[in-house]
């Protein structure tokens, strides 16, 4: 893979990096926001319509007040008391029938006496008969409205219960029992406004019997009869309601076992519970929808790292192509190949010092062919030698010389070829040489291959730095042996 791919690769990894990494804050962001967005609204609507069923039930006990107050109603169940005229009975059970009469909400109105035993009953609809339920302690009651909890009819409308003193001159003199129609309950429950495309509401309640109810109104039974109510086992959200557990929650399941946010409240006296709820899948359809949108914006900007990407490796490692295209070529024997310079910048900068380096290394090369050539051809004999006593390099007039190959000549310190006689004097100059003395004229025997001894004049510069010594040997045997002869 060449540089130009690798720099196209490398901008489009980090693109795509950066980008995954931003659009994993942002979605985390936008999910906690839409998320406590969520939840604030649940929460909101929860307190809401904790509110408005507590404004129900005030309004339910302003309206017993009202009929519980009435002077004549008191008046003749007084008298009653005393003289449990038949006549008084009827003047009650008219005065019943009159506020009876004055609200639709008044299913059933019911009177005892102080003993609690019934002076008068009356109602509307066909289920007018009174449920006996707990007594009252009316001396610790004293005189206020007492709440009895919701009863269903077979049709499943709730009705509220509620039991009020009669008092006369600071004396209680009977009760008042009346039922109410409930439909405030299921006017709440039916009111969709800020829940969204499955919210719903629902109020958990026990009925007169101890049986935990659900009242709600599914969204996909809109077209029930007014009034009908639906009804569910209790599930967690229920039960969380009734315990008093406050808040928003992320985790639960409603009637359906779907899964749910939801908010809880609990009305206090009453003890009913308040859920309002939406379903999980409508609260992150806008998380998925956003997670989908930044999907398809990293693929487009990934589309556009790819294209940017190649035009800036295009325009940045072209040049750099081409310098490793010369130094190709110059690898293989083109000595004289030079890169284009185009650019005032960097990558200028680099091809114009490359050209200089090419140069150079031109002007080197020859320098090192001419003295491959001198080494080669030279008739003295040229070597590189080390500290060490062994050859490192020697040219050909070596085995002319001597008659050693060159691989005897360097597997062997050079010691091994000097003549005996010769040795000491011979590790002498090379300790010379290895504290940097050069050696201008030193004599000393070399043994030949085929046993004979030649004499040779050194001229040895060394390197300390290196360890290395640059020796130049001429053959004298000749020479000598005619001086001593003469």
């Amino acid at each position: 893979m060449d540089l130009r791919t690798k720099l196209v690769f490398a901008l489009v990894a980090v693109s795509l990096a950066s980008m995954l990494a931003l659009g994993t804050l942002a979605y985390e962001a936008a999910s906690r926001f839409l998320e406590q967005k969520s939840l604030r609204q649940l929460n909101s609507l929860a307190e809401a319509k904790k509110e408005e069923l507590e404004k129900v039930i005030l309004g339910w006990q302003d309206r017993v007040h009202l009929i519980a107050s009435r002077t004549q109603l008191r008046a003749d169940v007084n008298a009653f008391n005393q003289s449990e005229d038949p006549e008084l009975q009827r003047q009650i059970l008219r005065i019943l029938a009159d506020a009876l009469g004055s609200s639709s909400a008044v299913q059933l109105l019911a009177v005892d006496n102080i003993d609690g035993r019934n002076i008068a009953t009356v109602g509307r609809g066909p289920e007018t008969q009174l449920e006996r339920l707990a007594p009252v302690d009316l001396h610790q009651s004293g005189d206020t409205i007492v709440f009895r909890g919701i009863s269903f009819t077979h049709a499943d409308e709730p009705r509220a219960d509620f039991i009020a003193p009669l008092v006369l001159a600071d004396q209680r003199i009977g009760t008042l029992h009346v039922r109410l129609y409930a439909v405030e309950l299921v006017d709440l429950v039916e009111n969709f406004i800020g829940l969204g495309e499955t919210g719903e509401t629902m109020i958990v309640l026990p009925d007169s019997a101890g049986t935990m109810r659900i009242l709600h109104r599914g969204r996909d039974r809109l077209g029930d009869q007014p009034g009908r109510v639906r009804l569910a086992e209790p599930d967690d959200a229920a039960y969380r309601a009734l315990r008093g557990e406050q808040g928003p929650f992320t985790r639960g399941r409603d009637y359906r076992g779907e899964p749910v946010w939801f908010a809880t409240r609990r009305l206090p006296g009453v003890e009913w519970g308040v859920v309002v709820k939406f379903d999980a899948a409508e609260e992150r359809r806008p998380i998925l929808e956003f997670r989908q949108q930044l999907t398809r914006l990293g693929l487009s900007l990934s589309a556009f790292a790819i294209l940017v990407g190649t035009l800036l490796g295009l325009r940045f490692a072209k040049p750099l192509h081409n310098l490793a295209r010369v130094a190709d070529r110059i690898r293989l024997g083109e000595l004289d190949a030079r890169a284009t310079v185009v650019r005032e910048d960097e990558l200028g900068l680099l091809a114009r010092t490359f050209n200089q380096m090419a140069e150079e290394l031109e002007r080197q090369v020859t320098l090192l062919h001419e003295f491959q050539r001198y080494f080669e051809v030279s008739l003295d004999m040229l070597c590189i030698a080390g500290t060490d006593a062994y050859f490192k390099r020697v040219n050909p007039a070596f085995e002319r010389t001597l008659g050693w190959t060159e691989e005897e000549l360097l597997s062997r310190p050079f010691i091994d070829f000097v003549h005996p006689d010769d040795v000491e004097a011979t590790r002498r100059e090379i300790e010379r040489l290895s504290r940097g003395i050069p050696t201008v004229s030193f004599e000393n025997r070399y043994r030949c291959a085929d046993g004979s001894y030649k004499k040779l004049l050194w001229t040895t510069y060394p390197e300390p730095e290196t360890g290395l010594l640059y020796a130049i040997a001429r053959d004298i045997t000749h020479t000598s042996q005619a001086s001593d002869r003469g």
